[in-house]
């Protein structure tokens, strides 16, 4: 049997968790303040604590220090309704076993309880929080989606693993590398971020490994590149997906024997950095197809944390349009409710940098007074953002989406829907297979898969001649 005490100003939870304990064969104590807790915890010596984070008078996260100084290994649980990004990191930082969100569910605070009173003194931290009434980073959200990409952050803050950051062009995941690289116990070290997408091909590896005086044109004196620049500090790589096949060999060997060989040098530089690489690419897919080297991807993805999409934590939208208005506007400018329900009616494609854009412009015309849904600019198909989908498949996607999306809505086609849009399709189609084939209709053919007969008579339908001109 272990002796657990719960710290809550709320009778409820410590009614709920005093049942739950005393359920498992624990003895439990409870306590509506700090203070009133740490009086409790002088006398009664608990295996563990179940601490609330808002509490009258001294606060949750101010009382762990009070508790550690009574005793350093004792486990705290911290349970909260409320918080941000920097209360996360801040518990990790203090050694909470565990972070949990109200309400929680009564098989999630159990499972936590039972591996608390399991653990050893040296165990590693493993806790950390949720959402935001403000933000650390630019980084905020209420919603459950974004409380568990906080915890995720807190956690990958608190190690030296390499961390692979996923989701769309626009969640933030730059802002989530600055989030670890700051609350990291090498904070005081360079932040170096390099895009791969950016570089161009013919300079990538110089920008990356630097180089040797002399060793092209125009290059009199050495050059450190990125990685070494790094050294000490974190290395951020965007976009990571697109680092080319050579390169990805190159990079391999640099973090694996933790130096660099500048192009035209013989002496290897010595590094040593935190990774962290963030893509909106499927890099499982990448690995199974050969684009990716597995060995890269391992040794680059110890930690993943997704990051949503805005249209996947909607209830976000109004706590950021709010967030972005302030910080843009004058002060004086307001939300109208018609405003902030059209926000969340949005698909935002762009997710975050889309909505930041969108609050921009409309404080603009708004004028500092009330902003209206007249002010908000059209929303951008999927189709014209560039970087949410690389791959051409995604980009059609999106198009063909986009065109559906026209098509029904039109009243005058009804009933026609189906064939208007496999005319806008099928064309290109039927074009191309026509030109790479020498405009030659049998060879044509059988790249599609059709008879002969079949594709000329849909060239004929669609205005096709076989010479690759329309008539």
């Amino acid at each position: 049997m272990s002796k657990i005490l719960v710290v809550d100003d709320e009778p409820s939870i410590c009614w709920g968790l005093s049942r739950l304990a005393e359920g498992l064969g624990h003895q439990v104590q409870a306590a509506s303040s700090a203070e009133q807790g740490v009086s409790v915890a002088k006398e009664f010596r608990p295996d563990l604590i179940v601490l609330d984070v808002r509490l009258p008078g001294v606060d949750g996260l101010t009382a762990m220090k009070l508790f550690r100084g009574l005793n350093e290994q004792t486990p705290i649980i911290v349970i909260t309704a409320f918080g941000d990004l920097k209360t996360a990191v801040t518990a990790v930082e203090q050694g909470a076993f565990e972070y949990i969100l109200k309400p929680f569910d009564l098989h999630e605070i159990r499972t936590a309880i039972e591996r608390a009173l399991r653990r050893t003194p040296q165990s590693a931290v493993e806790a950390v929080h949720e959402a935001a009434s403000e933000g650390l980073e630019g980084m905020l959200g209420r919603s459950p989606a974004m409380q568990a990409a906080f915890k995720r952050i807190a956690l990958a803050a608190a190690s030296d693993a390499a961390v692979m950051l996923k989701g769309e062009s626009g969640v933030g995941k730059e802002l989530a590398a600055h989030a670890i690289h700051r609350h990291s116990p090498r904070a005081n070290g360079p932040f170096v971020a390099v895009n791969i997408a950016a570089l161009a091909p013919d300079h990538a590896e110089a920008e990356l490994f630097g180089y040797a005086a002399g060793t092209f044109p125009g290059a009199a004196h050495p050059r450190r590149g990125l990685l070494s620049q790094a050294n000490g500090g974190t290395l951020f790589i965007d976009e990571v997906a697109e680092i080319p096949a050579p390169l990805q060999v190159k990079l391999l060997r640099a973090l694996e024997q933790g130096e660099v060989l500048p192009v035209g040098s013989d002496q290897p530089v010595k590094i040593e950095f935190r990774v962290v690489s963030a893509t909106h690419q499927d890099l499982h897919q990448l690995v199974n197809s050969g684009e990716f080297r597995h060995d890269l991807f391992y040794r680059l993805c110890t930690f993943e944390i997704p990051l949503p999409a805005l249209r996947e934590r909607t209830q976000d939208i109004p706590l950021l349009a709010n967030y972005f208005a302030s910080q843009f506007g004058d002060g004086r400018a307001v939300l109208a409710t018609e405003t902030v329900e059209e926000l969340a009616r949005r698909p935002w494609h762009g997710n975050v940098r889309e909505l930041r854009k969108a609050i921009e412009h409309a404080l603009v015309l708004a004028r500092s007074g009330s902003v209206l849904p007249s002010h908000l600019p059209a929303p951008l198909p999927a189709f014209q953002l560039n970087g949410i989908k690389s791959s051409p498949e995604g980009r059609l996607n999106e198009a063909v989406t986009a065109l559906a999306q026209t098509l029904l809505k039109n009243p005058e086609l009804s009933g026609d829907v189906y064939d208007r849009f496999l005319q806008v399709v099928e064309k290109p189609l039927l074009a191309t297979a026509l030109s790479q084939a020498g405009n030659q209709c049998a060879p044509a053919a059988r790249v599609l898969g059709l008879h002969r007969t079949t594709l000329k008579r849909k060239l004929d339908q669609h205005g096709i001649a076989e010479n690759g001109a329309e008539h």
